[in-house]
């Protein structure tokens, strides 16, 4: 471990790339939809040149770092549903459908609202080819903060499009920017994280609750919603929880079950759809079939602590210039996950050190 850490080289950002990957912002956000991360390729055969080989290595570490997304069964449903919802938004003027995204930390929430922004930004660009000339904003992303009240959320807004939230703006002045900028840039779909910040029972959560729903019979746009276990929290009980559960479909992101045969096969399938993406030189698809029970051991079968695990090993592989680029057990062993894959990883060992004390214990004693 220390010998790895001691040839790491740390990757800086640059605050002057003008390519900054922030989702709350519509000059960023667009650019990322449009210059999202790709696959370098590879490497010409004959290039000996330090250069060339450094800068294709940097070129495969950001697109392991933010460009590997899986067309996932959850993937190509939340697709289905979306379509449906703007099929239903179609002529309504009140009561707009939509789709809520819940589900654990870790499960890819974010990462599929992402695909969706894509697609929906790609379909839109088919029928409407002129749509930067004419400064329009197909899609839009925003973060709920913490402990929103309905002027706080505005206030996210109004920074999305860059428009000026003023000390005597009153919430009607903001809701009134908000709506003309919405409905001028001609936005198709609003995409809302960290829905579960509205979870609680304060009057400010309420007002912001209040707030969206009013949203929905404002705009013609289609609401996508991202939270933290939607369907558990308050966000779906009472007068407003109706109002949602009512109008939206959910789409429930879980964890992978080891037990389920469907999900076994599936979690396989992710497993070299990952491996084909990485191009690591001297790792074919196929060489963590047999890691497949590993893996699922080391992540919890979250998808999210997955793609961070393989993709943060190729990472360390490529940057300290490793003689082999394969990943195997001893080699994902020296990454650290997030603590909820940790936890479960630690559980799992020391479930089967006590069954294997048992088995010996057994032995002796016969």
């Amino acid at each position: 471990m220390t010998n790895i850490a001691e040839s790491l080289i740390l990757a800086f950002t640059s605050p002057d790339s003008g390519n900054t990957t922030a989702l709350n912002r519509r000059e960023s956000l667009l650019h990322y939809l449009q210059h999202p991360p790709v696959a370098p390729g590879e490497l010409p055969g004959g290039t000996d040149s330090p250069s060339a080989k450094a800068d294709y290595d940097h070129r495969r570490m950001d697109y392991y770092s933010g460009g590997i997304v899986l067309a996932t069964d959850s993937a190509m449903k939340g697709k289905l549903m979306l379509t449906r919802a703007f099929q239903e938004n179609r002529a309504r003027n009140s009561g707009h459908a939509g789709v809520i995204l819940s589900g654990d930390s870790s499960l890819g929430k974010t990462t599929m609202a992402k695909r969706l922004m894509s697609w929906v930004l790609a379909e839109y660009t088919k029928q409407v080819p002129d749509w930067q000339q004419f400064e329009h904003v197909p899609v839009m992303y925003i973060e709920i903060p913490p402990g929103s009240n309905g002027k706080a959320l505005l206030k996210e807004m109004a920074a999305f499009f860059g428009l000026p939230a003023l000390t005597r703006d009153s919430m009607t002045d903001l809701r009134t920017k908000v709506v003309a900028a919405i409905r001028r840039a001609r936005t198709q779909l609003i995409v809302v994280d960290e829905l579960h910040n509205l979870a609680g029972r304060s009057s400010g959560l309420g007002e912001s609750v209040d707030l969206l729903k009013g949203l929905h019979n404002d705009v013609n746009a289609t609401f996508l919603y991202c939270g933290i276990d939607v369907t558990t929290s308050n966000l779906m009980s009472g007068a407003r929880g109706q109002q949602l559960s009512s109008r939206f479909a959910v789409l429930e992101l879980k964890r992978y079950v080891w037990s389920d045969p469907s999900d076994r096969a599936s979690w396989k399938k992710l497993i070299r759809g990952f491996e084909q993406m990485l191009q690591l030189r001297d790792h074919p698809v196929k060489t963590l079939d047999e890691h497949a029970r590993y893996l699922y051991d080391r992540t919890g079968g979250s998808i999210g602590s997955l793609g961070r695990l393989l993709t943060g090993a190729a990472i360390d592989l490529v940057q300290r210039g490793a003689d082999s680029e394969r990943l195997d057990p001893a080699v994902l062993d020296g990454y650290t996950l997030d603590l909820t894959a940790e936890n479960f990883y630690r559980n799992v060992l020391t479930r089967k050190t006590k069954k294997d004390k048992t088995a010996t214990e057994l032995v002796m004693s016969a």
